[in-house]
């Protein structure tokens, strides 16, 4: 293995804020977005300025942070480079429906139909198509909440789920912190507990939003769970936003993913939002392609008209729905191959870290691992879990800490293993090494 570079970034540079600007320089609003934790940005910064390559870059760093599924490259490009796919006509010259190519909107609709299995085919007259997962969450912030009001979801989550309902729709996003002794179940009177505490604070509860398949955790919920959750929100007129982006990527072949497109008599369904997109399930994430299904005709009228400024290129549209049109190719070939490649990844990574001393939480879903990493701390609380996550980088490996998911509990990390076979031997390689040379000080530290 190459010496890793050292990283030149410092702890300080992730926590940085920038100082008021000059009086009337900018808008609140502005001020507001720049004051906001800048730490993902910073990392992608970092890594992708010195971004590991076998044969480039042996010493660059190894990306295990950032989501994206690397081990279908090959396959998708194959099928996009296929004669005809990016065939185009003098449609894709001039304006086109910002909400979504009506051949795309066809495609998701009877690719989501074939395999969630509702009683009633999906239309595409309830699909919006955005430029990726974020503008539909920014759009649909501006759609359902207005400053102040709370929008609730379970912790440790993705951490732009705060980001894209605080930005701009100026909404309080608050945590439901799901406990660490209890597998980080998500609790039905936890929720029920924490909406009574801010009703009874006189504040509106707008959003419940929920990660299914869940993004660090991995978990799946059962229909059942799921009705449950929903039967809580229409109580309190509370929209619930499921976002279902890794819907595909189920890789335990023994769980069956119950799509909420698939339930039938829903609790509330003008108040039911489902998201999917094509970045994760099918690798192109630089396609910038996200899909909101609703079936509120405010709800769509009103993202049809936002879609002005988070629509998607019509070409990569066209592209997007030529994969789903191929049905053999799409269904037969992809899907299963995809989850078949993502268990490999996932078993061998399991495996790795297990015999390195780190504890893995069981997932069935995903692309990510969600790792326990308490044994090697001193003591387990954020200033240590930060140390190892810059011990991590120093030597050329790059993780999530938990607390930039907002994880209640130090010590835990997510560990993407989608990348590519022998980019993931060599993040597990510096795992080991750096976990081994932590050991070390820690145990010349107890003397």
């Amino acid at each position: 293995m190459a010496s890793p570079t050292t990283s030149n970034i410092s702890k300080n540079d992730f926590e940085e804020v920038l100082s008021p600007p000059p009086p009337d320089m900018i808008s609140k609003r502005s001020y507001q977005t720049l004051s906001f934790p800048t730490f993902s940005a910073q990392l992608a910064e970092e890594i992708r300025n010195n971004q590991y390559d076998k044969q480039n870059n042996p010493t660059g760093v190894v990306n295990l942070a950032i989501s994206v599924n690397q081990l279908m490259e090959d396959e998708v490009l194959a099928r996009l480079n296929k004669e005809n796919t990016l065939t185009l006509t003098s449609q894709h010259q001039y304006y086109n429906d910002t909400s979504g190519l009506p051949e795309l909107r066809k495609a998701v609709a009877n690719f989501l139909t074939r395999h969630h299995k509702p009683s009633e085919a999906i239309s595409p007259e309830n699909l919006v198509v955005m430029n990726g997962l974020t503008a539909c969450l920014d759009a649909l912030s501006h759609t359902l909440c207005d400053p102040g009001d709370v929008v609730i979801t379970p912790t440790p989550v993705y951490g732009r789920i705060f980001t894209n309902f605080y930005d701009r729709a100026g909404a309080t996003v608050v945590p439901l912190p799901c406990q660490e002794m209890e597998n980080f179940a998500l609790k039905e009177e936890d929720l029920k507990s924490l909406i009574k505490q801010y009703l009874d604070d006189g504040q509106r509860v707008r959003v419940f939003v929920l990660l299914h398949p869940h993004n660090p955790l991995g978990h799946v919920y059962s229909t059942e769970q799921l009705r449950n959750i929903m039967k809580i929100c229409a109580q309190y007129k509370i929209h619930i936003v499921i976002d279902e982006i890794y819907a595909f990527s189920i890789h335990d072949r023994s769980t069956h993913f119950n799509s909420v497109l698939g339930m039938e008599s829903l609790p509330d369904p003008q108040r039911t939002h489902v998201l999917w997109g094509f970045s994760k399930d099918f690798s192109i994430p630089g396609f910038r392609i996200g899909v909101i299904h609703s079936t509120n005709p405010w709800v769509l009228s009103c993202l049809r008209t936002l879609s002005h400024y988070h629509s998607s290129p019509p070409l990569t549209q066209h592209a997007a729905a030529s994969l789903l049109s191929d049905v053999e190719w799409c269904d037969d070939f992809y899907v299963p191959t995809n989850k078949n490649k993502l268990a490999a990844a996932y078993k061998k990574a399991c495996e790795y870290l297990e015999a390195s001393g780190v504890k893995v939480h069981k997932t069935v879903a995903g692309i990510f691992l969600w790792v326990n990493m308490q044994a090697f701390l001193d003591e387990c609380n954020e200033e240590n879990e930060m140390a190892l996550f810059m011990m991590f980088l120093k030597g050329g490996v790059c993780l999530l800490p938990g607390k930039k998911l907002y994880c209640a509990h130090p010590g835990w990390y997510r560990i993407v293993f989608s990348v590519k076979e022998n980019v993931l031997e060599e993040g597990l390689t510096r795992i080991q090494a750096v976990l081994s040379k932590w050991k070390k000080s820690k145990e010349s530290r107890s003397r």
